[in-house]
């Protein structure tokens, strides 16, 4: 710019002439312009310069405002961290590549019993504690730093200041930008009382099962102590029956014998009861004929019915399984129990058993059984109390119908645990339908009889009665077997103990023992063991029943361990147990 004026001062110095003025003038001209316009230029260029610096300044003003927010927040948060970190009772912390704590909370501290300063920069190994050198825990921390993988539920006993302590750390890796291992964090939590808690409640399990245990026994032992003489009584009512009476007579046998029976019915309640409570009921499965156990039922119950002048009848549903495979006795059970409740308060009218298909459940055969009466009726406030333990619908001393309250508590639990459920649908003085469905698996019939093999082992034994050992200490059931089997053209030798029989088993030929198991001297476990060992070297093997008055969960399953071939519990069925020995033997 400075040439521009020094050009234009050169230019005016040489006009000395109007003329000299006229021949530069558009050249001054000119040149006067372009100083206007640098001036105009220049003056932009600074208002511009003024402006950005405004900018500038403002934008500065803003960043540092900005950053000084950013900073306050930030030390904001690292505070409620700090605040965070230093109130939560797990004990966290985190360490570098060289397993260096860098930072901890306060919880970790106390726990320590450091302060912050000794315990930053040091490893494990440096503080001064040897209870917390725990190699499988060092060997987690390794692991998490060369492999990059979370370490949960690490669980650690110890010891300090002479008490058990537990803990329970997880364990994660650190990583920068570049995902590369920096370090690890781990939380800490000390689970002594969830420990405590786990060996109180396991002692008290133990405990609780001791007593479960104690309880089983005692109603094993009573339960034998009561079948003994009931045994007798049953026993002796049907050998009396076979005999010639008079009606008055065959009344007074027939009172023995349904007493009898109902006692023998509450001593099973109590028994199935307190095996199901226990958890100690085990489902027994296997083919059966649908039909077969609701038969039986029938001709068990006719009588009964007939007696109160109801009609019984059965309707089958034509879509039922011929086979299923499932626990025969228990489906029974049920059945029976609201059969028996059906009769019980039912003066007029009939009782129907109804037995159909309701669907499929997981491929398994779902059935319903209703018993439909015309009976009392349930008011229907009392329709919850129905399936509860020791519940009855008339708890008077004045009741007309006697009972326990158990039949159906068990009922439902039995149904629950063959996959179904039970119900009432019930008026008042218009009777009731009691229903229940039960699961099973699809059954297969059994084989085909061999009838040439049956009749060929049969002839064995046309020719000479079957010869049965009796094992019975007590005298009143040793005559009721004798004189049953004997009469079912049986000879029978009696043993007192296991010891007797096992000399009379070596002294003698028998088809088959009938081993009683609670008896003086030796029990029928024992003998029967010993029994089987001299078998083995005589290569040969009689049939052993065990006749007991056991009946607790586990006694049938003991008499097979022991080398029994059958079980039957008393008081029995002297049919029931001659079926049973002409089946063994044949």
């Amino acid at each position: 710019m400075s040439n521009l004026f020094d050009d234009l001062s050169d230019k005016i110095k040489k006009i000395n002439s109007f003329d000299d003025f006229e021949q530069l003038k558009l050249s001054i001209i000119t040149d006067i312009h372009k100083l206007k316009q640098r001036d105009i230029v220049k003056d932009f260029q600074l208002k511009k310069y003024l402006k950005d610096k405004n900018i500038i300044n403002s934008l500065l003003v803003k960043t540092s405002s900005d950053l000084h927010k950013v900073i306050e927040e930030s030390r904001l948060r690292a505070d409620e961290l700090n605040i965070l970190l230093n109130t939560i009772p797990a004990f966290v912390f985190f360490k570098d590549t060289r397993y260096r704590y860098v930072l901890v909370n306060k919880s970790f501290t106390n726990f320590i019993d450091l302060p912050e300063n000794e315990i930053i920069g040091k490893t494990l190994q440096d503080l001064t504690f040897s209870h917390l050198l725990l190699s499988k825990y060092s060997m987690h921390e390794k692991k998490v730093l060369e492999e990059g993988v979370e370490a949960y539920n690490i669980t650690e006993k110890l010891k300090k200041d002479n008490q058990t302590l537990w803990l329970n750390t997880n364990l994660a890796p650190v990583k920068n930008n570049q995902h590369e291992i920096i370090g690890l964090v781990g939380i800490s939590w000390d689970i002594t009382s969830n420990k405590i808690y786990e060996a109180e409640l396991k002692k008290a399990k133990i405990q609780a099962e001791e007593g479960t245990k104690t309880k089983s026994q005692f109603l094993a032992n009573m339960s034998h102590e009561i079948r003994t003489p009931l045994n007798g009584i049953l026993g002796m009512a049907q050998i009396l029956n076979d005999t010639k009476l008079t009606k008055k007579q065959k009344d007074i046998v027939n009172i023995l014998t349904t007493s009898g029976e109902n006692l023998l019915v509450l001593i099973n309640d109590i028994l199935d009861f307190s095996k199901i409570e226990a958890g100690k009921i085990n489902f027994i499965n296997k083919d059966f004929r649908l039909d077969k156990p609701i038969r039986e039922i029938y001709d068990i119950l006719s009588r009964r019915a007939d007696e109160k002048g109801l009609l019984l009848y059965i309707k089958f549903d034509k879509n039922i399984p011929v086979y299923v495979n499932g626990d025969e006795y228990r489906f029974k059970q049920v059945v029976l129990n609201l059969v028996n409740n059906a009769i019980k308060f039912t003066e007029k009218g009939h009782i129907k058993i109804s037995v159909e298909q309701v669907g499929l459940v997981e491929g398994r055969h779902k059935i319903k059984v209703s018993v439909e009466d015309t009976g009392i009726g349930i008011p229907e406030a009392k329709k919850k109390k129905l399936f509860q333990s020791f519940s009855q619908l008339d708890p008077s001393s004045t009741k007309q119908y006697e009972g326990t309250g158990l039949g159906l508590a068990i009922s439902k639990l039995l149904t629950e645990m063959m996959g179904g459920e039970i119900g009432v649908e019930s008026q008042a003085g218009k009777g009731s339908v009691f229903w229940f469905t039960a699961c099973f698996k699809k059954g297969t019939p059994p084989e085909k009889v061999d009838r040439e093999k049956t009749v060929e082992r049969h002839k064995r034994f046309t020719n000479r009665k079957i010869s049965v050992l009796v094992v019975e200490d007590n005298l009143i059931n040793q005559k009721i077997s004798s004189f049953s089997l004997q009469k079912a053209g049986m000879e029978v030798t009696l043993a007192n103990n296991g010891l007797e029989a096992i000399e009379l088993f070596k002294e003698q030929d028998f088809d088959v023992i009938l081993m009683d198991v609670q008896m003086p001297v030796m029990d029928g476990y024992e003998a029967t063991r010993k029994i089987r060992k001299i078998e083995k070297s005589l290569n040969t093997h009689i049939p052993i029943i065990a006749l007991t008055a056991n009946a607790m969960q586990g006694d049938a399953e003991k008499c097979l361990a022991a080398g029994m071939d059958n079980y039957i519990s008393k008081p029995f069925k002297i049919n029931k147990l001659i079926t049973i020995l002409n089946e063994i033997v044949t």
